[in-house]
């Protein structure tokens, strides 16, 4: 809910605050909050959803990394091969065995506020995927 001030709103349109009705200061929207590392964004209304590019990205990556460990390569070569850290790697290449149904959230925009790449690598998720359903649920 956002109230406007009577007298602020009068002194902008330049009339007597008697004049504006105060019922028409109060709008009633719904809202919701989405955040991305440090950026928080308000979505008014029916806000359409927007896909998080860098969880997209880190899941192909992922991916692709995961199908190299299982044709036998090591972090360190994995590393080498993709021009990063033996430690970036490791911090996200289990993010391809999240739950089938949050895959499909991230891919269409539609997952909780608070599930991003930084929120992933920093804490952590269980494989089994009914504990990762209870974890992002107080997201």
């Amino acid at each position: 809910m956002l109230q406007l001030d009577r007298h602020e709103v009068a002194r902008l349109i330049d009339c007597h605050p008697d004049k504006i009705n105060p019922d028409q200061l109060t709008i009633e929207v719904p809202f919701r909050t989405r955040r991305r590392g440090v950026e928080l964004k308000l979505h008014l209304g029916d806000a359409p959803r927007e896909i998080d590019q860098t969880i997209v990205r880190n899941i192909v990556k992922a991916r692709r990394w995961l199908a190299m460990i299982i044709d036998g390569m090591t972090f360190d070569e994995i590393a080498h091969v993709e021009g990063t850290s033996k430690r970036r790697v490791q911090a996200i290449v289990d993010l391809p065995t999240l739950a089938p149904d949050f895959l499909d959230a991230i891919a269409k925009g539609e997952q909780p506020a608070g599930l991003t790449s930084d929120y992933l690598i920093k804490t952590g998720f269980p494989a089994i995927w009914s504990e990762q359903r209870l974890q992002f649920a107080a997201l």
